[in-house]
């Protein structure tokens, strides 16, 4: 079966593996029978303290500074201490997983809206329809683009 992310108000179809910004892996996707799933492993701002580790859509380590609110397959939930989304992971269909959230990147925090992404470099990015083809793809300054 073929799954398409929705990231950030982007689509991006034909089984996307993983979703990489400045050679960094923010997370990796897979399916199995009941559909989609998210694979993530999270850090603070600074890189260096894991505070968050997310196996097939489900929180295996969530640090005390966070709120879990949903902790299920089809729904995943986590909010900072200020209620802001840490990371969202929905299953909205065998065929559709939409993913939003705060990934930190080195010197940056790369943000996910279910609008829109905010670029490195500060630029919105949405309504893109990219094919990933069965491979990883990447968040530039501009673009959402297929990798290799």
């Amino acid at each position: 079966m073929t799954y398409t992310l929705l990231f950030g108000n982007n689509f991006i179809s034909d089984n996307p593996k993983s979703v990489n910004c400045n050679n960094t892996t923010l997370f990796s996707l897979d399916e199995d029978t009941v559909g989609p799933h998210l694979t993530a492993r999270l850090t603070d701002f600074s890189g260096k303290h894991l505070i968050l580790s997310i196996d097939r859509n489900t929180c295996t380590f969530c640090s005390q500074n966070l709120i879990l609110k949903k902790n299920e397959r089809s729904h995943l939930l986590v909010d900072n201490k200020e209620g802001e989304n840490v990371i969202q992971s929905r299953v909205l269909d065998k065929t559709t997983i939409m993913v939003s959230g705060m990934f930190s990147i080195k010197d940056y925090v790369l943000m996910v809206t279910q609008n829109y992404i905010i670029s490195p470099s500060g630029k919105r990015i949405m309504h893109s329809k990219i094919s990933a083809n069965s491979g990883a793809v990447s968040v530039t300054d501009d673009e959402i683009r297929p990798d290799g």
